[in-house]
């Protein structure tokens, strides 16, 4: 049985995996309409990557130990 940390490991793999495989995707071979909406997919899925990581980032800081001085 598969781990939680595996499972998210597995998922950022993924995630850079598709990273890899549309930065060598041929460009030439996609009409206007889809180059323009590959742009624009790929701005909806940054858009997701940024609330991702502002929601992950403000869950770490709810789930930090307190530090007392």
């Amino acid at each position: 049985m598969r781990s939680d940390k595996e499972a998210l490991v597995e998922a950022l793999e993924a995630i850079e995996g598709g990273c890899r495989a549309v930065g060598v995707f041929p460009l030439e071979t996609l009409s206007r309409a889809d180059s323009q909406a590959l742009l624009a997919r790929l701005d909806k899925l940054d858009q997701k990557l940024v609330a991702l990581q502002r929601s992950l980032k403000g869950r770490l800081i709810m789930t930090a130990p307190r530090v007392s001085a």
